[in-house]
């Protein structure tokens, strides 16, 4: 008898453990990835890493750094990862132009891409709510260092879904001292099935926020869709905060972008025309 109330009663505790700490379980989760590719299967030294992105960084502006002290905290943030890929033992990750049909990669990118003997993975993941969007100063910095000290010629944006060259990469760095703002971090697709097709957004994901879907739409809605799916991105980027929907003008209309929580964290979304009274 008592062994059967001792075995009542932690169960009891264990369960109701597992609910609450299942109830307090945050779903909040923002993840930004970069991936360089290296022509060698060694990966760079981070302390040279270090030095180059904070005392020798080439994209100083009046004497200003654009990685200072607070962006300078992320090095030793465990929520910042890196690891080293070798070609050898992931050869599919070495051919991100196939993993979906919107990504157009020039010669010049796919040559850089056969010859990659490894690749170096540069992520940043947290499941506390941000307050900022240095992360997003940093990993750019981050790659752009690594890609000079292990001669990379292509880096991949896993969360925008974008292959793009060192030498884009520099002339971004070059013209934007701050390059934390959406135009740089997403895009908007369009996914065609037949004759149907949806805008979704690529790049969300980096501040926390569920990427965006809309619902079945006719093929020659496609501009207006993704015209507006851009501006709501800019809409909502700096707050980094999700409403029932957002207005947005275009095209000389006002459209509703009235969302809904999906399970698979998307969100989707429907595009309505405003009336005016």
């Amino acid at each position: 008898m008592a062994a059967a109330f001792l075995f009542a009663f932690a169960f009891g505790l264990i369960t109701t453990y597992l609910w609450v700490t299942r109830s307090h379980r945050t779903t909040y989760l923002a993840l930004a990835e970069y991936w360089v590719y290296l022509p060698g299967d060694k990966m760079p030294s981070q302390d040279e890493m270090m030095t180059l992105m904070v005392r020798d960084n080439p994209y100083h502006r009046r004497g200003a750094s654009p990685i200072g002290p607070s962006e300078g905290l992320l090095f030793s943030d465990v929520r910042l990862h890196s690891a080293l890929v070798l070609r050898s033992k992931n050869p599919h990750v070495f051919r991100p132009d196939q993993f979906d049909d919107h990504m157009h990669p020039s010669a010049e990118i796919l040559d850089a891409l056969k010859e990659s003997k490894s690749l170096l993975k540069i992520r940043y993941v947290s499941e506390i709510p941000l307050k900022d969007k240095r992360h997003l100063q940093f990993l750019l910095h981050a790659a752009d260092s690594m890609s000079e000290l292990g001669h990379a010629k292509v880096i991949f944006d896993l969360k925008q879904e974008k292959l793009f060259t060192r030498e884009e990469l520099r002339q971004m760095l070059t013209r934007n001292f701050n390059v934390t703002g959406c135009d740089l971090h997403t895009q908007v697709v369009w996914k065609q099935s037949g004759r149907i097709g949806r805008a979704e957004t690529r790049g969300l994901n980096k501040i926390g926020l569920d990427e965006w879907q809309s619902v079945d739409l006719e093929l020659d809605q496609q501009v207006i869709a993704t015209h507006v799916f851009t501006e709501g991105i800019r809409s909502i980027w700096e707050r980094a905060e999700l409403s029932d929907g957002i207005e947005i003008d275009a095209f000389g209309d006002t459209f509703r972008l009235q969302f809904e929580k999906m399970k698979d964290k998307m969100t989707k979304v429907k595009i309505l025309r405003v009336q005016a009274l």
